[in-house]
């Protein structure tokens, strides 16, 4: 049986996510449900039991434990779920014990009928640290156990596939056009693109957000394959960052040991010991806070000059660097627009 904070499952919320969980795995699995170790048996090269070499010779595989305990976030907070193998023990204060071994060893595979072991399989499905699950962007973690289902795994290895096929298109198609692809590139951190082939910022701008990807398995904040797609556009925040990271590649802002971003002797900002990772991240959200709006203002007098301007295709730049500095564009054309930009930066 289940007992969840050392409590029979027979409160009405957990009872009917109980039940809504094994409908699920009916539904999805018919009678049984089998969950396997990823990657086992392993094979390499040896000898079978007549002394022959094999080269593709299963290996014994080692006993995985499985625990009865899960220590879970649930919607009234950490909740303590256990699988009791046998009837649970009453304790004085009320609470029951679980009896019963803690663990199970599992090898290859271990396979649940939802008619006799339906407890079982849901807590490992649901419940088990152990078990692997789609994470909030509904990408796999993959751990210990996973569902032998070939649906499924077709499923995890197509979507995998239609992301790599929609980022290569991204880069190598919607990109296109090679001032936007600078502008998407320096927002994504790579330096100095102004030097480099585009197909050359292509290549680490797709490395830059793979390696973003498998970040999001531990850092909710990196940016992968979905937020790039999402800022193919070139937005007011994308064109800040990139001209962040103009500036540091210019030298004209400069990190310092103290943990800082500074304009000579003025300082940006400071960054947080957990932000160092993500430091020019962080730099561009500072400075887009509405509170820092003069200390924007003084970062771009300081980094937006003839060179940038001249090289700017995109309208939208000089609409933004126009509403960031306060310049009145109502009702004027495009190229007012731009000359009031360059006088605005004191630029013939």
């Amino acid at each position: 049986m289940l007992l969840v904070n050392q409590k029979p499952l027979n409160d009405s919320s957990y009872a009917k996510e109980y039940k809504d969980g094994i409908n699920f795995l009916t539904k999805t699995f018919g009678d049984s449900v089998r969950f396997k170790r990823p990657k086992f048996p392993k094979r390499a090269e040896g000898l079978d039991s007549r002394n022959r070499l094999v080269k593709n010779l299963a290996l014994p595989t080692p006993p995985l434990m499985l625990p009865l305990q899960a220590r879970v976030n649930g919607s009234t907070g950490i909740e303590i779920w256990e699988y009791c193998e046998g009837s649970p023990k009453l304790l004085p204060n009320g609470l029951w014990e679980a009896t019963g071994k803690r663990s199970r060893f599992v090898t290859d595979a271990i396979t649940l009928s939802l008619n006799k072991d339906p407890e079982l399989a849901f807590f490992i499905y649901f419940k088990s640290p152990l078990f692997s699950r789609p994470n909030k962007n509904g990408r796999m973690v993959v751990k210990q156990l996973v569902i032998d289902d070939p649906n499924l795994a077709a499923i995890a290895e197509g979507n995998k596939e239609r992301d790599d096929l929609e980022l290569q298109t991204a880069i190598y198609g919607v990109l296109g056009d090679e001032d936007q692809l600078r502008v998407v590139a320096q927002a994504y951190g790579i330096s100095k693109t102004e030097k480099k082939h585009p197909d050359l910022v292509r290549k680490e701008l797709k490395a830059a957000i793979t390696l973003g990807e498998r970040k999001k398995k531990k850092d909710p904040t990196a940016k992968g394959i979905k937020e790039f797609l999402s800022e193919l556009k070139v937005t007011d925040a994308v064109r800040l960052r990139s001209l962040v990271k103009i500036a540091i590649d210019r030298g004209l802002v400069k990190w310092s040991a103290e943990g800082t971003f500074r304009i000579g002797d003025r300082e940006l900002c400071k960054v947080p010991v957990g932000e160092i990772n993500n430091r020019e991240m962080y730099l561009s959200n500072h400075l887009a806070n509405t509170s820092n709006l003069p200390k924007l203002r003084d970062f771009l007098r300081d980094v937006v000059d003839k060179d940038f301007l001249d090289k700017v295709s995109d309208e939208k730049t000089f609409g933004w660097l126009a509403r960031t500095m306060d310049i009145k564009t109502s009702f004027k054309k495009t190229e007012e627009v731009k000359e009031m930009v360059y006088s605005c930066f004191g630029i013939e």
